[in-house]
């Protein structure tokens, strides 16, 4: 069989983006999972590979491209919205050594190449968006009052909107409480959100239920989904929740139009408290399976995959 060698520079093989791939990818390859930076185990990994998948465009990317490992081997890059925006990384690497070049969402594509329009000359990216487990991610019983909030409390999620669309939620109904899964990673963020928190009085309205092992069972009881990220390059929790049943009240991030149904996006608080009070849990489950549904990722990887070898 082809050996696949899957590097993962954040993530373990467990929590890794690539996870739910990976047991429709052994069926065809040889698949090796590492989660290791530049050096002597991803050079031995490497070594080992007929095609290297990197995922992430981090250091390791960098490192892999620019230091003669990759000679004979055919090579993949996923990359996700932080690299991009966050990092020089794409910069150093050295593109005309990777033979596809994958992200999850059009506008990360395009803000790639308009940051990078050099990386046009040696490959193109490839849209395939993230898929969702609808077996795992099953039918739950939502509770329309029950409005979920997914990830980590740092500004690019926003939280601060949170506060401010469950104040003014609160104030017009207040049956509704809000549940957050995630931890705070972000000194500044913690401090503002304890002082508003007491400040708009919502004690008991927000609750904070800290990181989920669980995801699929959390989500099961709540009715809603509200993003209220700054951008997403896809927004994984907002499909998975969507896939149990939670209606999505989505802000208008950049590319949100491409990725989520118009109708659920919000720019105002009003916006989406309107959204969320007129919510209908269940309505979207069948959208999400027929757009994003685990086993059109996990095909067209393999058709990706197959056209290298």
């Amino acid at each position: 069989m082809t050996r696949l060698l899957l590097a993962d520079r954040v993530k373990g093989r467990d929590d890794s983006f690539l996870a739910p791939l990976i047991p429709a990818l052994e069926r065809h390859y040889d698949v090796r999972f590492v989660n290791a930076g530049p050096g002597e185990a991803l050079g031995e990994a490497i070594a080992w590979a007929d095609i290297v998948w990197l995922e992430w465009c981090w250091d390791h990317a960098v490192w892999a491209t620019t230091s003669g490992c990759l000679e004979g081997r055919r090579c993949v890059v996923r990359l996700h919205s932080i690299e991009a925006l966050q990092t020089d990384f794409p910069a150093k690497v050295d593109w005309s050594r990777v033979d596809r070049l994958i992200t999850v969402g059009e506008d990360i594509a395009e803000l790639l190449l308009t940051n990078h329009p050099s990386i046009a000359r040696y490959v193109r990216p490839e849209i395939i968006h993230n898929g969702i487990d609808m077996d795992r991610f099953g039918p739950g019983a939502g509770d329309r009052y029950r409005v979920a909030w997914v990830g980590h409390l740092e500004p690019k999620k926003n939280p601060m909107l949170l506060l401010q669309i469950a104040h003014a939620l609160h104030r017009a109904d207040p049956r509704f409480v809000f549940h957050v899964a995630g931890g705070f990673t972000d000194l500044r963020t913690a401090r503002y959100v304890k002082r508003f928190m007491g400040s708009l009085g919502l004690a008991g309205v927000v609750r904070f239920d800290g990181t989920v092992a669980d995801m699929a069972a959390w989500y099961a009881d709540k009715g809603v989904l509200l993003s209220t990220s700054m951008y997403e390059s896809f927004g994984l929790n907002i499909g998975e929740a969507m896939a149990v049943g939670a209606f999505p009240v989505v802000h208008d991030f950049p590319g949100a139009d491409h990725l989520w149904p118009p109708e659920c996006l919000f720019a105002s608080i009003d916006e989406a408290v309107a959204l969320i009070r007129s919510a209908r849990p269940g309505l979207y489950r069948e959208w999400v399976r027929e757009r994003y549904g685990l086993e059109r990722q996990q095909a067209a990887v393999l058709r990706l995959l197959a056209d290298l070898q």
